[in-house]
């Protein structure tokens, strides 16, 4: 539990960082943006990775019909009343991302209306298999966003283009935020040095496990050490490929991903140069083949080519997988979207969270969705009327991209 002069420590910090998540957002409109969002449960991490959120008004199983959450009309909050733009919210990238991960998602409204003086907001009660309540005592979901614990309700803050949303169960019972920092690459079986702090004082954290991330649930490495002191710790990581580690330790949330390429020498991966005078390519699409030469195979899920899907049925995830055959790395997985309506071609911008006109119907630009082997893309809305062409592609740590191929990383569809 939080000290009385931690607490207010906390708080206080909490109003400069909404202060500036506010004007930002201001400045940004209320078009759809993209955060980082990362949701630990008990005993797993149940989502990190990006979403695009916007103001929205949903529904769920205890919130007695629809309601906003979309900080213009959740005010007011730390005396800033009803001046926000409609904006994405903590609450909103939490739901997203449940969506898109078909976690379950319920919250409680509470609030009488704007015109008594009580705005409203959504108070989350579960995601996944984590509910609020329980003894000694009471477990609940809470967030912070950027490291930093907020003082008000979840749909009481617009978030700003790349903000960082932690929402975490039994949260406020919790002592750190661990942060794990370290090398991106690194030989098999060579000593790796990470770093732990706790997030929102940035003072090193000792004691804290170093695990290996596999299907949301992290397992301490084989006779890997605590961390000292200086929150440090050296650990070794067999075989090769790319691979997450996260920080845990009793009563803190764990720590945010860090992904690691490991190479055997110089075998061209991570960056290395291959042995025999040969050095690893730059990312581009000149060098692109299919799959890669150690093994990368990107392949679209849950979208059919050719198909057709009816008006107001159009997809609104976007997903795929990446086969990594064995001595393969993967550095990145890379998604594009175009829309052709007529004559008219418009791109969807992943920066942005819009579809963009495109002069002369050039082909959308590529942007990344993260470094895992699976990804779910949420896009702000069901697509509307038009042509699709959706397509995939995953580039090796040595630079090399998978190119694309009809029906497999490459799809055209249509929404009537």
């Amino acid at each position: 539990m939080l000290t009385s002069r931690r607490l207010s420590v906390a708080l206080a910090v909490s109003v400069v960082v909404l202060l500036a998540l506010l004007s930002s957002a201001v400045a940004a409109g209320a078009a759809p943006i993209t955060v980082s969002v990362r949701i630990e449960g008990s005993s797993a991490t149940l989502y990190e990775g990006p979403v695009t959120t916007s103001a929205e008004t949903f529904e769920t199983p205890s919130s007695g019909g629809s309601h906003p959450c979309d900080y213009s009309s959740n005010g007011p909050s730390g005396g800033f009343a009803d001046e926000g733009n409609p904006s994405g919210t903590p609450t909103t990238a939490l739901h997203d991302a449940a969506l898109a991960s078909g976690l379950d998602f319920d919250a409680k409204w509470f609030g009488s209306g704007p015109s008594n003086g009580d705005p409203g907001d959504f108070f989350v009660v579960k995601v996944g298999a984590d509910a609020n309540g329980g003894a000694p005592s009471f477990a609940s979901w809470g967030y912070a966003v950027n490291d930093t614990t907020a003082i008000v309700g979840g749909c009481q803050i617009a978030l700003a283009p790349g903000s960082e949303v932690l929402w975490a169960y039994n949260y406020f019972n919790l002592t750190h935020l661990l942060s794990l920092s370290g090398p991106s690459s690194v030989g098999a079986g060579a000593p790796l040095t990470v770093h732990v702090v706790d997030g929102r004082t940035g003072q090193p954290i000792a004691g804290a496990a170093i695990g290996q991330l596999a299907a949301g649930v992290t397992t301490t490495l084989p006779a890997g050490p605590l961390t000292d002191a200086s929150g440090n710790a050296t650990v070794s990581l067999a075989g090769v490929g790319t691979f997450t580690l996260k920080a845990t330790q009793p009563e803190s949330v764990r720590s945010n991903g860090l992904a690691v390429c490991v190479h055997a020498g110089n075998d061209g991966s991570c960056g290395t140069t291959v042995s025999g005078g040969g050095s690893s390519s730059a990312p581009g699409v000149g060098n692109a083949v299919a799959p890669t030469a150690t093994g990368l195979l990107a392949r679209i899920l849950g979208v059919v080519n050719g198909g057709a899907y009816a008006h107001r049925s159009g997809p609104r995830v976007l997903r795929g997988t990446v086969k990594v055959a064995a001595g393969g790395s993967l550095r990145q997985v890379r998604i594009r979207l175009q829309r052709r309506v007529g004559r008219r071609c418009l791109n969807f911008s992943g920066g942005r969270g819009l579809f963009v006109t495109a002069h002369k119907c050039a082909p959308a630009t590529f942007f990344s969705v993260g470094d895992s082997e699976s990804f779910s893309y949420l896009l702000p809305a069901r697509l509307p009327t038009g042509r699709y062409v959706y397509d995939i592609d995953a580039v090796e740590a040595s630079g090399n991209v998978t190119r694309l191929v009809g029906g497999v990383s490459h799809v055209v569809f249509r929404v009537k």
